[in-house]
């Protein structure tokens, strides 16, 4: 039997999350307020209080909470996959994962935004005790060992890899960063969201290939004049 009151802990700690994270998006982690919370949540403030302690508490949970997504989304991209296990399809996955999360958790991916922008009070924190799960550390992360052999097998070029996956990452960024904006805009003018998203899908095809004119090794063969 399910238990009922677990799922309302679950769905009201949810709600305070994603509330805490449209409020400290408008108003900063200095301007935000608890009661405000509450009622963004539909929640009273003792509950706030009861989950969290502290308006820097939830501050830190909505943070840990998109990290911890991403971080399980891109570590469930299967490197061991031999019949999908080319280069350009690990790439296009990684963007997928970056995709949904900036799609369906846009207020937690601003106020992440928020945090590098004004100095990473909390993230380096969360980064550090997370270090091995990041699945582009260079030590231990697997995504990360998957390109550095695929350039071992020729497969790619020889080259940074944490610089290529930066660079796949923040070519979407701006996308969804400008997106509401692009939105309220269109629907001034009268023309459908559709633009919208087959822009975006459109971004990413050319983001794809820049990558790969840019890392992978042609078959052909220069030759000695360079022709």
């Amino acid at each position: 039997m399910v238990n009922n009151k677990k799922i309302d802990k679950g769905n009201n700690k949810d709600k305070i999350l994603k509330a805490a994270s449209e409020e400290f998006i408008e108003h900063s982690f200095y301007g935000a307020r608890m009661q405000k919370i509450a009622d963004r949540a539909g929640v009273n403030k003792a509950m706030i209080h009861y989950y969290f302690s502290n308006k820097e508490n939830i501050y830190r949970e909505v943070l840990k909470t998109v990290f911890n997504l991403l971080i399980n989304k891109l570590n469930a991209i299967n490197v061991d996959d031999m019949e999908n296990g080319e280069p350009e399809t690990k790439m296009r996955q990684i963007i997928d994962v970056y995709t949904e999360i900036f799609t369906n958790y846009g207020s937690y991916v601003k106020l992440f935004i928020y945090e590098i922008i004004t100095g990473g009070r909390f993230l380096p924190q969360i980064i550090f005790e997370n270090i091995y799960r990041i699945p582009f550390n260079p030590f231990t992360g697997k995504l990360y060992k998957y390109f550095e052999s695929q350039i071992k097998k020729g497969r790619i070029r020889k080259l940074n890899i944490f610089q290529m996956l930066i660079s796949l990452i923040s070519q979407m960024v701006p996308v969804y960063i400008a997106k509401p904006v692009a939105e309220n805009l269109l629907k001034k003018i009268g023309i459908n969201e559709i633009i919208i998203n087959k822009f975006i899908t459109d971004r990413k095809e050319f983001v794809m290939d820049i990558l790969k004119n840019g890392i992978f090794i042609k078959n052909k063969k220069r030759s000695k004049n360079g022709t």
